[in-house]
C-alpha cells in the first residue's frame, strides 16, 4: 500500500489547484508579464500622489526669533516723528531764570498721545537731561499697582499719602505690595514700558538707598514727559492714580499753581551734594493744548524751596510762551 504523502504521487492537491488557476501566468510570454507589471506600478504612483494626506502633520517650524516671556517691547520701529517746534523766546527764558537763580536747568515738553500715537519729538530746553527720580518714580509704582490682578483694601488712601503728600512711608509700602524688591522692580519697569518708556530701569537694589532702592531710578526729562502725555491719554484707567496729582497743595509750587495741571515733584541730593528739585505733569499751554512736560533744577542753593522757585517761574513761563506743539493724539 502506497503512502499518500510519497513524493510519487506528486505535488499536494491544494497546491495543484493553485497551479491550474495561474497556469496561463506560468505559459504566458516574457513580454506580456512586463508589460503587466508596468501597469500596475504606473498605476500604483497615479493613485499615490492623488491621494489626499491623512498621515501625520509636518513638524512645526523654527522660528527665527524664537518668542521670550519678560517686559513688554514695542512691536517694531516707530514712524517718523515731526520735529519739535522752535521755541527760540522759551530758549531765552530758560537761560535768563538759570542766571538769576543761579542753577542749571532741564525742560522738555512732549505731546499728549498714547505711545503709538506720537506724531511729535519732544522739545528739550536747558543744560540738564535727567537725574535720579527720587520720589516721583511713586507714579510708575502707583501704575504698576494698578495692573495687578489683587489691589490693596486701602488703596485711595495708599495713593493719597504717596502720590499727594509725597510719603516715603506709603512709597515703600507700595513697593511691598508688588512683592519682593526683584519683583517691584521688574514690575514698575513694565508699567514704565506700557507707557512708552522703553530705556528706564527701575533698579531692584542700591547702596545709597538699600530699603528704598526705586529712589536711584535714573529718569530722563524725556521720558518723564512723554509718560505724563500717555497717562493723559489713560486717564479712565488711570483715574485712581493721576486724580491725587492735582490735589490742591498747603504750598503750591511749579504746575501746582497753575489752573488744569496734574503734577508730581520731589526733590533729593546728589552725589556731589548739590540739591536737585524736579517736577512733571500735564499742562494746558495759554493757546489750549494739552502738553506732558518735566523739569529740574540743580544747583549749590542750600534750601529746595530755592529750585521749587526757579520751577515756578519756569511753569509759569512755559505756559504763557510756549506754542505750537501737536494736539493730542490719544
Amino acid at each position: 500500500m502506497s503512502n499518500p504523502s510519497s513524493s510519487t504521487d506528486g505535488p499536494p492537491k491544494g497546491i495543484r489547484a493553485l497551479r491550474s488557476r495561474l497556469g496561463w501566468w506560468w505559459q504566458a510570454p516574457a513580454g506580456l508579464l512586463v508589460l503587466s507589471i508596468a501597469i500596475v506600478l504606473i498605476t500604483t504612483i497615479a493613485f499615490g500622489a492623488t491621494r489626499p494626506n491623512v498621515g501625520n502633520p509636518p513638524g512645526p517650524a523654527v522660528s527665527a526669533t524664537p518668542q521670550r516671556s519678560g517686559l513688554f517691547t514695542p512691536a517694531g520701529s516707530p514712524p517718523a516723528l515731526a520735529p519739535a517746534p522752535v521755541q527760540a523766546e522759551l530758549d531765552a527764558e530758560v537761560a535768563r531764570i538759570e542766571e538769576k537763580y543761579g542753577v542749571l536747568i532741564g525742560i522738555t515738553i512732549s505731546q499728549a498721545a498714547s505711545p503709538s500715537r506720537v506724531t511729535q519729538e519732544t522739545w528739550r530746553g536747558g543744560t540738564l537731561h535727567g537725574g535720579p527720580a527720587f520720589g516721583t518714580i511713586d507714579v510708575a509704582m502707583a501704575l504698576a499697582v494698578l495692573a495687578e490682578d489683587k489691589q490693596p483694601s486701602d488703596r485711595d488712601y495708599l495713593f493719597n499719602r504717596a502720590l499727594a503728600d509725597n510719603s516715603r512711608a506709603a512709597q515703600d509700602a507700595m513697593w511691598a505690595f508688588l512683592g519682593v524688591p526683584e519683583d517691584a522692580s521688574r514690575k514698575t519697569t513694565q508699567a514704565l514700558r506700557r507707557f512708552g518708556d522703553w530705556r528706564t530701569v527701575v533698579p531692584a537694589a542700591s547702596t545709597r538707598n538699600p530699603q528704598s532702592p526705586y529712589l536711584d531710578t535714573e529718569w530722563s526729562l524725556e521720558a518723564q514727559s512723554r509718560l505724563a502725555g500717555a497717562m493723559r491719554c489713560d486717564y479712565v484707567d488711570v483715574h485712581p492714580a493721576m486724580s491725587k496729582l492735582n490735589d490742591p497743595a498747603d504750598n503750591a509750587w511749579g504746575l501746582q499753581t497753575l489752573p488744569l495741571t496734574y503734577s508730581k515733584g520731589e526733590w533729593g541730593t546728589l552725589v556731589n551734594g548739590d540739591i536737585m528739585v524736579r517736577q512733571f505733569g500735564t499742562m494746558r499751554l495759554s493757546d489750549s493744548t494739552q502738553v506732558g512736560i518735566a523739569m529740574a533744577v540743580t544747583g549749590g542753593f542750600g534750601e529746595p524751596a530755592e529750585g521749587e522757585g526757579a520751577i515756578t517761574e519756569l511753569a509759569n513761563t512755559v505756559r504763557r510762551v510756549a506754542t505750537g506743539f501737536a494736539e493730542p493724539n490719544c
